[in-house]
């Protein structure tokens, strides 16, 4: 690709996160949640940076990207956190060594009817409390008893819930959900191989009493916070991405002149512009427009102007910047994501999962 725009990964920082979750965490299994393209920082190039800093398994969204995993033979199964949504699904991923996790009656009755000869590995999801994927704890009873008419070789794992305020440790509905998992736990667990699972990224970081067998990072690893008004950096944890686009052409206004579409900016004064060939096509937001902090070396400068499909503005007026200069628009060398995110009214989950597949992600040391 001759595009110059890119998102350059750390591998160095991928591994330190990794030592940074099993700290917080020690003798935990760790399962590296790698859905939508690795939280945006790409699956392809992540997931063996992963896998040789020794993680022992993956978590994905869908069979695709499971398939995905499958295609790169890394080794650490790949878990299929919201099961199979069909019940072809469930031979493939016995063929696969995929893991699935169980959470509805259909896929109950899916495992009853298919077939299949490798051993399948399962989880079943317990609703601790959050309210959106899983049985309620009062309902395992038939779960287990509808497990036990599957005629196909099944490994059932352990029970695995998830946090809904693991951002905010200090909220009593995580000791309430812990709770609950732990009561699960206490009434079923024997029923499983005991690898239950329940710490995200929050979790990991800030609520030492959700150590599980398994745990389940996924923005940390990347070197971004889960808690509001903190940055990866402030936990120890180091940025991964650096997004990157070349300066293509230069422009000077004179004092009045507009710039871009719906002429969004009017110079206040003769001013030297660059055009980078990154836009909103690429996933940088629009939204962020006029006056977002941007690097060119280590000279800070600013968007100017609207972002369209694939290019936007840079101010050169305080530069020596020229054609083929690289800016970078965020992350290492450049603003936080988090910040960023913030000053959009997001979180920075949404905001690297924006970034899109025409951006090449390269790996750095």
């Amino acid at each position: 690709m001759t595009r110059p725009v890119r998102a350059c990964i750390s591998a160095s920082a991928l591994a330190h996160n990794v030592a940074v979750a099993r700290a917080r965490m020690p003798g935990a299994k760790l399962m590296a949640a790698v859905k939508a393209n690795a939280y945006g920082h790409g699956l392809a190039v992540c997931a063996p940076e992963l896998a040789r800093a020794g993680v022992e398994g993956f978590a994905v969204a869908s069979m695709e990207e499971a398939e995905q995993l499958y295609d790169l033979a890394l080794g650490p199964p790949a878990c299929l956190l919201a099961g199979p949504f069909a019940p072809e699904e469930i031979p493939l991923a016995a063929a696969r060594g995929h893991i699935l996790v169980v959470h509805r009656a259909a896929q109950l009755a899916w495992l009853q009817t298919q077939r299949w000869d490798r051993p399948l590995s399962i989880w079943i999801k317990v609703d601790s409390g959050m309210h959106r994927l899983g049985f309620a704890p009062r309902a395992l009873g038939p779960v287990f008893e509808a497990l036990s008419a599957v005629h196909s070789p099944l490994r059932i794992l352990g029970l695995m819930s998830h946090l809904a305020r693991s951002d905010t440790p200090d909220d009593p509905h995580n000791v309430r959900q812990i709770r609950e998992f732990r009561a699960a736990i206490g009434q079923w667990g024997e029923r499983t191989l005991g690898e239950h699972s329940l710490a995200n990224s929050g979790a990991i970081l800030a609520l030492a009493e959700a150590r599980f067998p398994w745990m389940r990072p996924g923005l940390m690893l990347y070197g971004l916070s889960p808690f509001p008004g903190q940055t990866g950096r402030d936990l120890g944890l180091r940025p991964v991405l650096s997004w990157q686009a070349q300066i293509i052409a230069t422009r000077r206004l004179a004092p009045g002149e507009w710039l871009g579409y719906g002429a969004a900016y009017q110079a206040p004064r003769e001013q030297r512009v660059g055009v980078v060939a990154c836009g909103y096509g690429d996933g940088f937001d629009r939204h962020l427009g006029q006056g977002a902090p941007v690097w060119i070396g280590s000279q800070r400068s600013q968007t100017l102007g609207r972002v369209s499909m694939d290019l936007l503005f840079v101010d050169l007026q305080d530069s020596d910047a020229q054609e083929g200069d690289w800016v970078t628009l965020m992350g290492v060398g450049a603003e936080p994501l988090e910040s960023l995110a913030e000053r959009l009214g997001t979180i920075p989950y949404e905001l690297g999962t924006r970034i899109q597949a025409r951006v090449p992600r390269v790996l750095v040391p």
